[in-house]
C-alpha cells in the first residue's frame, strides 16, 4: 500500500493540460509506484456527479499528457464500462481498478462551486 495522498480539485488553479475544467479535476497526484488500484475517499461535494479516475502518461501534466478515464473490460471482455461512482453527501470510499497507473486524477462530472480535496491511496 502506498502512502495517502490529497486529490485537490482547486478552482482557481491555472489550466494544466487541453481540455481541463478546473472545476472537475483534482491536481496531478503522484501515487509513487505504479498501482493496480487506488482508494478514493469520497468527500461531500457542492454538486452530485460522477466520480472517475483519470490516468496520466506521466509527471508532466502539459499538453503532451493529457489524462484519460480509466475502463475496465468485463470479464468475459465482451464490453467494457467506466468506473464511477455518484456522490454528493460523501462520507465513504471506493477502490477503483487503474490497471498499473502511478501518475492520477480524481474527476467529478459536475462543477464544484468551492475547493473539494479527496484522499487516495494506492493499493
Amino acid at each position: 500500500m502506498g502512502p495517502i495522498k490529497s486529490a485537490l480539485v482547486d478552482i482557481d488553479r491555472a489550466s494544466e493540460f487541453t481540455g481541463d475544467d478546473v472545476d472537475r479535476f483534482s491536481e496531478l497526484v503522484d501515487l509513487e509506484d505504479n498501482y493496480k488500484e487506488v482508494l478514493v475517499w469520497i468527500p461531500a461535494l457542492d454538486a452530485s456527479g460522477v466520480v472517475s479516475i483519470y490516468a496520466d502518461p506521466d509527471q508532466n501534466g502539459a499538453i503532451d499528457s493529457i489524462p484519460v478515464q480509466v475502463n475496465t473490460l468485463d470479464r468475459d471482455a465482451t464490453g467494457h464500462f467506466v468506473q464511477g461512482t455518484s456522490s454528493g453527501a460523501g462520507g465513504f470510499a471506493i477502490v477503483y481498478k487503474i490497471g498499473g497507473a502511478q501518475f492520477i486524477r480524481v474527476h467529478v462530472a459536475a462543477d464544484q462551486a468551492a475547493d473539494i480535496t479527496f484522499y487516495v491511496r494506492g493499493c
